[in-house]
């Protein structure tokens, strides 16, 4: 084809295509014409960020008089200026009449678009450009005191009060040596059947014993055997609290071959909290040795920030500690995680592709808005509520490569504006250790003191 001849084409394409405003509009052609009509088959609506391929080729199909698919149809592809490039140029549509490209976008953010041209059949295809750094700087810009009451409104109105209980099993439990009774229970969390573990030991009077929650990490559920940790660390200590253990949504509770699966979408930290307040509530309604005064959190990781943020939101807990938790979803760590989700390299760590599937994608394609987005953010960071918090011993390593430590250091920055101090504010940083409870050289020491508050001792 000559240079004069696909020009000719690219001008009846854009002179089709004038006033045209949405991504996929057929343009009839003069009769004759052995196309009439070009349509998106498929790879419409991708995010479109600068610069880069779209990860899914763009499938067209061309149609003839009869609306049936016309293959050996040759199509031509022409971008707009500023719109990037496709390839190939020029192809020849298949037995069902389909033909697919692949798009660059180019590098300045807006409407970018490609005409496609078969004979005088035309149709376009447009994509909104994305400065992904642009982007990044207005999501992550400070979070104003409107979004933290917005954020502080919204859990008021959380019912996390015990529901549709149901016990699942009850048996005898070892604690570590010392006899136990164990109960597992589901109970209605809004739309969420969930399950969860109380240990209390046994030949106790009532309300004596504080409730001691454990807060698991990882996204693949908790096994009730978890809280033998708790009692090895408390060592002497280990009959005087009620140990309580919550799965999380979408996720199990297991003991010996038994698994109890808990319903609802999963809610990364945010409904985590629902999840184990609600328990909370039943392991008091439904323990007789268990007081409502001294209660304790222990939370690692992913439960680190459950943690922190179940304390904010309720004032009966009185002691958190957490190891190596999230704290801050608006540090550079976080926005870093969401730039490579957003290129399409999303980390392999607990709660990314939760934010990925919920957050960064709808909000790439559109789906969802930015105001959203950022409450989003905010509801996890404990670190914006933080003068709610109680006591909290905090424990994170230097070469954490899951939590980095700046989520520690937004921690200690905060609590250190607020004046808060030992006991009520400890923070150990732990040189050379990574994302491991026994890389913390001391830990059980200082958190088994520290646990001595809930018991009067401390």
């Amino acid at each position: 084809m000559s240079g004069c001849w696909r020009g000719l084409r690219a001008l009846l394409v854009l002179t089709a295509l004038a006033g045209c405003e949405q991504a996929s509009d057929p343009v009839q052609p003069y009769p004759g014409s052995p196309a009439v009509a070009i349509t998106v088959v498929s790879g419409g609506g991708q995010p479109a960020l600068i610069g880069t391929r779209l990860d899914e080729p763009i499938v067209f199909r061309a149609l003839n008089a009869a609306g049936r698919p016309a293959p050996g149809i040759s199509v031509d592809f022409v971008t707009t200026p500023g719109s990037g490039r496709v390839e190939p140029a020029r192809a020849t549509t298949d037995q069902n009449g389909d033909v697919a490209i692949t798009w660059t976008i180019g590098p300045d953010p807006g409407v970018q678009t490609v005409l496609v041209a078969s004979g005088l059949a035309a149709t376009a295809i447009s994509a909104r450009a994305i400065d992904l750094e642009a982007e990044l700087e207005v999501l992550f810009a400070p979070p104003t005191a409107a979004e933290i009451a917005a954020v502080r409104a919204d859990w008021a109105d959380r019912d996390t009060s015990p529901a549709g209980l149901t016990i699942e099993l009850t048996e005898p439990y070892s604690l570590f040596g010392s006899p136990a009774m164990l109960r597992v229970v589901s109970h209605q969390v809004g739309e969420a059947r969930h399950y969860g573990a109380i240990v209390a030991p046994k030949s106790t009077r009532a309300g004596s014993l504080p409730v001691l929650m454990y807060l698991h990490g990882g996204d693949n559920g908790v096994d009730v055997d978890d809280v033998q940790f708790l009692a090895f660390a408390l060592g002497a200590l280990r009959d005087r609290f009620v140990y309580v253990v919550p799965s999380f949504r979408s996720e199990p509770l297991r003991h010996g071959d038994r698994e109890w699966v808990s319903t609802g979408p999963g809610g990364h930290w945010d409904y985590d909290v629902d999840d184990a307040l609600a328990l909370l509530n039943v392991a008091l309604a439904i323990t007789p040795q268990a007081r409502p005064e001294g209660l304790s959190l222990v939370g690692g990781s992913r439960g680190g920030g459950v943690a922190l943020l179940a304390g904010i939101r309720d004032e009966r807990i009185e002691n958190i500690i957490t190891l190596f938790g999230p704290t801050d979803f608006f540090d550079e760590w976080v926005r870093e995680i969401v730039r490579e989700a957003a290129l399409g390299m999303p980390r392999q760590l607990t709660g990314v592709a939760h934010m990925d599937s919920t957050l960064v994608q709808p909000y790439l394609q559109g789906r969802i808005d930015l105001p959203r987005v950022r409450l989003e953010l905010a509801r996890r960071s404990a670190v914006l509520f933080a003068e709610d918090l109680p006591a909290v011993q905090l424990h994170h390593g230097t070469i954490d490569e899951t939590v980095s430590v700046s989520q520690a250091h937004s921690m200690i920055r905060v609590m250190e504006d607020l004046g808060r101090e030992p006991p009520e504010f400890e923070a150990f940083i732990y040189e050379g250790a990574g994302h491991e409870v026994f890389d913390l050289n001391g830990v059980i020491p200082r958190a088994a003191g520290f646990l001595r508050r809930a018991l009067g001792e401390g």
